[in-house]
């Protein structure tokens, strides 16, 4: 989208899902870019976390179907926020940042949740809901940029890309 040549490389770094959401985002992202830096330390490598804040509570990617359920239906008619962060490490240095967003869901019922559960997409979600595919039906109102939602703060990653890239 915004014309960098890429690929992807699975860290397979064990992600955190307890404390300060700001914090477990973060490290996360760190976590990430770092393991796969140090196999291509010649490379510009980007990691990012998103994390679902509701309340104070942090809500992960659910462990099964029902963990699932049960993230949704407490969304249900509620904001929550969405954090995502974004470490870039390169030869020419390093940044870490996050941005912010909040999301509203509309009231939603057990059985919408039980068919998009079916389609598989919850499960490996922060929240269980992919803003970008089918849990876009259950999202009302989005304040703050839609692809920090979607896991990826466009505009701010082009901007630090940029920096380190020239």
């Amino acid at each position: 989208m915004l014309g960098y040549h890429f690929f992807v490389v699975p860290s397979f770094a064990q992600e955190r899902n307890e404390g300060e959401p700001l914090i477990v985002a973060r490290r996360n992202a760190y976590d990430k870019a770092l393991k796969v830096w140090k196999e291509y330390k010649f490379a510009t490598v980007l990691g990012a976390d998103t994390v679902v804040v509701l309340g104070k509570k942090l809500l992960g990617k659910p462990r099964d179907e029902e963990h699932a359920k049960a993230m949704l239906l407490n969304l249900s008619g509620k904001w929550h926020k969405v954090i995502t962060a974004v470490a870039i490490i390169s030869p020419k240095g390093r940044v870490l940042f996050h941005d912010t967003a909040w999301v509203k869901f509309r009231n939603i019922d057990e059985g919408e949740v039980d068919e998009y559960i079916k389609t598989g997409e919850p499960m490996d979600k922060a929240g269980a809901y992919a803003v970008q595919g089918y849990g876009a039906k259950f999202v009302e109102k989005i304040r703050g940029d839609f692809y920090t939602v979607m896991g990826l703060p466009v505009v701010k990653t082009d901007l630090f890309l940029r920096r380190l890239l020239d």
